[in-house]
C-alpha cells in the first residue's frame, strides 16, 4: 500500500505543474495574435482559433437583396483541361485579398 501513495502523489504534483504552466503560457501570451477584429482574414478559418467569424457589418438583412456581383473568375485560360475542383484559401491582410 505505501508503494501507491507516492506514484498518486507524483501524479497530482505533474498535472497541478502542467496546468500552471500552461495557464501561465496563455495568460502571458502577445495580443497581436492574428484576428478578423480589423476586418482582416489572415489565417485558414479566420483566426488561430479557427472560428470563421468576421465582425463586419456592411451586408445586413436590409441591404441583402441590393448585392451585385463584383468580380469572377473563370478558369478556362488555365489549360485545356477544365477545372472542376479549384480550391483555395483566400486571406486579406492589410484590406488586400490574396487568393
Amino acid at each position: 500500500m505505501r508503494h501507491y501513495f507516492p506514484r498518486a502523489l507524483s501524479a497530482v504534483l505533474t498535472f497541478t505543474a502542467a496546468v500552471v504552466w500552461i495557464t501561465v503560457g496563455v495568460s502571458g501570451q502577445s495580443s497581436d495574435l492574428p484576428t478578423t477584429a480589423s476586418g482582416d482574414w489572415p489565417s485558414y478559418g479566420g483566426d488561430l482559433g479557427n472560428t470563421r467569424y468576421s465582425p463586419l457589418d456592411q451586408i445586413d438583412a436590409s441591404n441583402f437583396n441590393e448585392l451585385e456581383v463584383a468580380w469572377r473568375f473563370k478558369t478556362d485560360n488555365l489549360g485545356p483541361d477544365p477545372e472542376f475542383k479549384l480550391e483555395g484559401t483566400p486571406l486579406v491582410a492589410n484590406g488586400i485579398l490574396y487568393a
